[in-house]
């Protein structure tokens, strides 16, 4: 917190998963009208408040945003913390609300980085990483719309990892023979009729021979 401090980062929250015993402990004995009030009629009871404490490697005080959370007939919260920039936000719910949100933002890069392999650098010369790393954000770009346009209402929660399994990874049996090598690819046998259909729609086409001049200037206005 204190190197987000010096860098002047103006908007930023930390989520606590360790060491947040203390943190509960001053939770706990936090009077009632510190509480915001729950959503009547909820099977989850959410309550939220702010939380004064100072970290011991810390020089000052900081304010936590805490959310206490129980089902109907649970009998003991569970505690959750979070830390967030100083008058970031007025009421702790929104200091959640936002973290929320930024970990949405981030489970949309861990898609683009784990699910196509680009967190660790591809390439040994920068210069090519920075050729390299377009490509796959253009790649997930397409597999998005490919699944927004195509896939039924069901598959719209697919990740990009399982677009691949699903749709790209294909089984191939590879022979060796004296002077080559071939190489077949298995493809269930509604899969080709599906791809013919696919290219024809969405794969521009033209005219046998070289394009003319006015398919040139149609296609640049395009």
């Amino acid at each position: 917190m204190q190197g987000l401090d010096r860098a002047g980062v103006s908007r930023w929250s930390i989520s606590f998963t360790k060491g947040t015993k203390l943190l509960e402990r001053l939770a706990e004995v936090l009077p009632v009208s510190r509480w915001s009030a729950a959503e009547p009629g909820a099977e989850l009871f959410e309550h939220y408040a702010w939380l004064r404490h100072q970290p011991e490697v810390y020089q000052q005080a900081r304010s936590f945003g805490v959310v206490r959370r129980k089902l109907l007939g649970e009998l003991l919260w569970k505690y959750h913390p979070v830390a967030c920039a100083p008058g970031e936000v007025k009421e702790p719910q929104a200091a959640f609300e936002r973290h929320a949100l930024k970990g949405a933002k981030e489970l949309g890069f861990r898609q683009v980085l784990s699910d196509l392999d680009l967190h660790h650098p591809t390439c040994l010369k920068l210069i090519a990483n920075q050729d390299f790393d377009p490509i796959g954000l253009m790649s997930y770009n397409i597999m998005t719309a490919f699944k927004v346009l195509e896939l039924v209402d069901a598959q719209q929660g697919w990740q990009v990892r399982t677009i691949i399994r699903q749709m790209l990874t294909l089984p191939v049996s590879v022979s060796r023979h004296a002077r080559y090598q071939t190489a077949r690819v298995c493809i269930p046998a509604g899969w080709l009729r599906w791809w013919r259909l696919f290219v024809a729609e969405w794969v521009p086409k033209r005219k046998p021979g070289q394009p003319t001049k006015d398919d040139q200037l149609r296609g640049g206005s395009g």
